[in-house]
């Protein structure tokens, strides 16, 4: 009878030392998983930061694109109206 306490016993310390070596390695996976998720969160709002500043980029671009265009139609408006007004006075409306 004693056998069987000692097979018992040395059953369950084999899965106990198995049950300590599974804990350990699913503890070293959770603290890389959370490295990990640090690491992304920093990321993410890096990755916000870019994300925003390049909205802020396109919409400057998009403003200097736009005043360069008025630029050149003004510029198109004061040749028109001088040949305008040159023709007129070479036809004698003064």
């Amino acid at each position: 009878m004693e056998d069987k306490y000692i097979e018992r016993l040395v059953e369950v310390e084999q899965r106990s030392k198995s049950n300590t070596k599974r804990l350990d390695d699913a503890d070293k996976r959770l603290d890389t998983l959370e490295k990990n998720t640090a690491i992304l969160e920093k990321m993410d709002y890096r990755m916000g930061n870019v994300e925003s500043n390049v909205e802020k980029i396109n919409r400057k671009l998009d403003e200097k694109s736009k005043e360069k265009g008025m630029k050149w139609d003004k510029l198109i408006d004061y040749l028109f109206y001088a040949i305008l007004a040159y023709a007129l006075f070479k036809l004698g409306i003064k």
